[in-house]
């Protein structure tokens, strides 16, 4: 099976065109993106072709798991896509289908040299229903609103957590220590699959 290595602003990952291939494709993307048994990757990206867009992209975590949209993984996508001719490189935009919807890449060029693909992710959603989270009983916090300082238990520490999504879930804790002083190796997998999170969650350390 051919694939293609590509980064995005230091996300990496492994490309396969997936109308070539027929696989079963969590169970690869957990083998694919090991990093010390296999190529190693931050997911596994599929290129399909679309009736409703001008590529179809789908999405698969180390886990396994199938995620709805990825901005650094959507513009390696369509970089692959010009460079073998399977998109048109004199457009101005390429629209990607996702299971989160159509997304679009706006290509900025200088002359005939491709520079930026930027990504439209949408605009961002806060509310519990759109990451989703299931809201412990008794809270007071409401589901149709922005769930901000949410508190969290992890291994026996309390995170106050904010919510977004941008096509994928993601959970943010805003901290007064350096961001590289936080244990994230040891929280952060926990995090992603606390209960909480019927569709699991990223989780991304802030300090500002």
């Amino acid at each position: 099976m051919n694939f293609t290595k590509l980064q995005g602003a230091g996300n990496d990952f492994v490309l396969v065109e997936a109308d070539k291939v027929r696989r079963d494709w969590p169970r690869l993307a957990i083998a694919m993106c090991q990093r010390h048994f296999g190529i190693g990757g931050d997911g596994l990206l599929l290129l399909l072709p679309s009736d409703k867009a001008n590529l179809h992209m789908r999405v698969f975590n180390p886990d396994g798991s199938e995620a709805e949209a990825c901005g650094n993984g959507l513009r390696c996508l369509v970089r692959y896509a010009l460079d073998k001719g399977l998109a048109d490189r004199k457009k101005s935009e390429i629209s990607v289908e996702t299971i989160a919807g159509i997304r679009k890449a706006r290509l900025h060029s200088e002359g005939d040299k491709l520079t930026t693909i930027q990504v439209a992710m949408g605009e961002p959603k806060f509310s519990a229903k759109d990451i989703p989270i299931v809201l412990e009983p008794g809270t007071h916090f409401s589901p149709a609103k922005p769930i901000m300082d949410y508190p969290v238990t992890v291994d026996g520490r309390k995170l106050a957590l904010s919510f977004v999504a941008i096509g994928n879930p993601h959970a943010v804790y805003f901290g007064q220590q350096p961001v590289v002083d936080f244990p994230l190796s040891q929280l952060g997998p926990k995090v992603e699959q606390h209960p909480i999170f019927p569709k699991r969650v990223n989780f991304e350390v802030a300090r500002v």
